[in-house]
């Protein structure tokens, strides 16, 4: 799923060892925020997006999705909630350009690329966002084709997170409503009760059947018993 779809103020810090600053300095990172997306015309989505964040999980709900999805930044998983079967849907997380939520919460460098081995991360430069400090990057990905995709991003290192990205094709995705302090545990922890299936073990009845191989020539019909 695409992410435009889907999935302020505060006191500026110029000395740079505050912008050196990670989320283990202190205590972790704890907030909630809304999620606006904004198309290449500038016009902001109606849906509305929330995010939770403690720590190295998130919980992100987009519009009138019952449950969302959980983010695990620590063990690099995803988990689609599906309420009704009380079932989690697991896939791997990737950061990845093609799903700029795997990029929200940084590691403990502020870089947002993490270990990333597909992913180039160059810092470039300080500039606040919303009155926040944040560190600019540049992110660089190659695609199977060896063509490289770049996009900007911009982190707060006191959240040690983005809090303002832009694709290539001009789309914007920005944290808005930044609210520290604690945040509801339910959201941030695996749910009770929900079982897990790997999405590779999923059947997709909409999958095409296989195609049969062809005949050997020659070959003798199938004896019937």
């Amino acid at each position: 799923m695409h992410w435009m779809y889907w999935l302020p103020g505060a006191l500026l810090f110029t000395a740079p060892l505050a912008l050196a600053q990670t989320p283990e300095a202190a205590s972790p990172r704890s907030f909630t925020a809304t999620l606006v997306s904004i198309s290449k015309g500038g016009k902001e989505s109606s849906v509305k997006k929330r995010l939770a964040v403690r720590g190295d999980m998130m919980h992100f709900r987009s519009g009138d999705e019952p449950m969302g999805i959980l983010l695990d930044f620590f063990q690099g998983k995803v988990w689609m909630l599906i309420p009704q079967e009380k079932v989690a849907v697991e896939s791997k997380l990737t950061r990845s350009l093609a799903f700029p939520l795997s990029l929200v919460l940084t590691d403990a460098s502020g870089n947002p690329c993490g270990k990333a081995p597909a992913l180039t991360c160059t810092r470039e430069g300080e500039e606040p966002i919303a009155g926040r400090p944040a560190v600019k990057w540049r992110i660089a990905q190659s695609d199977k084709d060896k063509k490289t995709h770049t996009a900007m991003a911009w982190v707060d290192p006191k959240l040690g997170a983005l809090v303002r990205y832009t694709s290539e094709q001009g789309e914007v995705m920005e944290l808005r409503d930044l609210q520290e302090g604690p945040v509801d545990e339910a959201l941030v922890q695996f749910p009770a009760g929900f079982i897990k299936l790997d999405e590779k073990n999923l059947h997709h009845d909409d999958a095409p059947e296989p195609t049969p191989k062809p005949k050997k020539k020659g070959s003798a019909p199938a004896k019937t018993p």
